[in-house]
């Protein structure tokens, strides 16, 4: 007899533990279904992704739409912070940020239109995305290249035996110097010698006599012409009368397909940023004053001239650049541009 009731007490539960089992796997199937309504993914799933983090290697000028959306609110760049953050590192020339890009570092950066047609011919890949600033003839400011008003130099002929300072070989600033140079009639690689010199220490260059002529974006430039003590010798268009985009931003090609929703959302941000600075240049320059990403005296730095600025990239000032390259020697030969340019990801004109 106890072994009969022993036994419909082991049976008994069992069949309860299987009931409790089964009553689970059911809760969690109607649990899952439900978070998998949505086409999209669940909304708690969305929720609780993390922003992707664009790890951006900038320069020290010319460089105000990305340090005004590095400081930008909700209202005008509503996608960071939500599907993108941005972690920007200043770098002094061309050649460190593809340093450290190269060394897994960085995901984007900006770079000279000239160097990275230099970079992808090296077979260092990267992709083109948007132009950061474009120098144009008689269209906002162009890059100017001074010397001391007390100097005997007065024109480029003048600048035979001189020393000239340029940010970096093989960068838009010695592409410029080496054209404006050859309209003058003098021989770049014989008649010059050339100083790499960081753009923030230019000005004292200058004045200490270490260099004869500098190279002034802004706002070095509008600080520069107020002292009274600089003149302008050449421009970056006194070469190349052309339309050019000399500062562009490019990306990763493999953290574009990991990650095309946030770069897609970068660059709206970045074009609406970009707008706004065009339309309301004095207020987005205060902006960055008041975020300590520019110590510049703001009665210049306000009023300054500024470069051409856009987000969509002037094809045919490529093609003109590369055969520019081409003939200088940079280059050995022409490339398929589309190799290096990726118009798909900013917002339609």
């Amino acid at each position: 007899m106890k072994k009969k009731l022993l036994f419909s007490l082991i049976i008994s539960f069992i069949v309860t533990m299987l009931i409790a089992c089964s009553q689970t796997s059911n809760s969690t199937d109607t649990s899952q279904s439900s978070g998998s309504e949505s086409e999209g993914g669940s909304t708690e799933i969305s929720q609780n992704t993390e922003p992707v983090e664009i790890r951006f290697g900038g320069g020290y000028a010319t460089e105000e739409t990305l340090w005004l959306l590095d400081i930008a609110g909700e209202d005008l760049a509503p996608n960071k912070g939500k599907s993108y953050t941005l972690n920007i590192s200043q770098f002094r020339a061309n050649a460190d940020r593809l340093n450290a890009y190269q060394a897994g570092q960085l995901d984007a950066g900006s770079l000279g239109q000239g160097a990275s047609m230099l970079a992808h011919a090296q077979g260092i890949d990267l992709k083109v995305v948007t132009v950061m600033s474009k120098d144009t003839p008689d269209v906002g400011f162009n890059t100017s290249f001074m010397a001391l008003e007390e100097s005997e130099i007065e024109s480029i002929e003048d600048l035979k035996g001189k020393t000239i300072g340029i940010s970096d070989f093989r960068a838009p600033a010695d592409l410029w110097t080496r054209s404006a140079l050859r309209s003058a009639g003098l021989d770049p690689d014989k008649d010059v010698k050339f100083a790499i010199t960081p753009i923030p220490a230019m000005t004292e260059a200058v004045k200490s006599k270490r260099i004869d002529v500098g190279m002034f974006p802004q706002p070095f430039f509008a600080e520069a012409e107020a002292s009274g003590e600089f003149k302008t010798i050449f421009t970056s268009k006194t070469g190349i009368p052309l339309d050019e985009d000399f500062l562009v931003i490019f990306f990763d090609p493999t953290f574009i397909t990991e990650n095309e929703n946030a770069v897609r959302d970068f660059l709206a941000d970045y074009k609406a940023v970009v707008d706004y600075y065009v339309e309301n240049g004095e207020e987005a320059r205060q902006m960055i004053i008041d975020a300590g990403k520019v110590q510049a005296d703001p009665a210049i730095y306000l009023s300054m001239e500024d470069n051409n600025r856009s987000v969509y990239l002037d094809i045919e000032g490529w093609e003109a650049v590369q055969e520019i390259m081409v003939n200088d020697g940079w280059l050995d030969a022409p490339f398929e541009l589309n190799e290096l340019l990726d118009t798909s990801l900013l917002p339609a004109q």
